[in-house]
């Protein structure tokens, strides 16, 4: 019982340190990403009237899947290389969209990999650096949000 009560006690002391945050006006929250409570910035931004193209660069020594469902579905990117969505002069990613790199094997418990996006943008494209680290456990796949504004979030 006593375990319960002191679970209960940090879920309410975490509830209260995250109200602390800013709260935002309900337009910029409705645009801003997937999670509308997170009041992270924008790594990035397009101009979202301007066709779109997303590089994602595999900087790793591991095979990576990039999914832009539903709007292309997986592809996998081979270490070393790239795989390109959309292109800049034709209007084929719709926003908002969602991007997740994962890995594609699950790491084993013993040798655990985490996967890093570094975002950065050229004019209308998304540039996706994906690295990997073998720093404990972590997360094995990442997103990418563009909203309809053109803001950049990485989760």
């Amino acid at each position: 019982m006593k375990l319960n009560q002191f679970a209960l006690v940090g879920l309410m002391l975490l509830g209260a340190l995250t109200c602390t945050q800013p709260v935002r006006s309900q337009d910029a929250q409705s645009t801003a990403s997937p999670q509308q409570n997170d009041v992270r910035a924008a790594v990035a931004r397009i101009n979202p009237k301007k066709p779109i193209q997303i590089r994602v660069v595999s900087q790793t020594n591991v095979f990576v899947i990039a999914s832009l469902g539903p709007i292309a579905g997986d592809r996998i990117v081979a270490p070393s290389k790239s795989v390109t969505f959309g292109r800049l002069h034709t209007s084929y990613l719709p926003l908002p969209l969602n991007l997740q790199v994962t890995l594609k094997e699950t790491p084993t418990p013993d040798k655990p990999i985490r996967l890093f996006l570094n975002v950065r943008t050229s004019g209308n494209e998304i540039i996706v650096g994906v690295k990997t680290s073998l720093t404990g456990a972590g997360n094995s796949s990442q997103t990418i949000n563009v909203d309809a504004t053109g803001a950049i979030y990485l989760y």
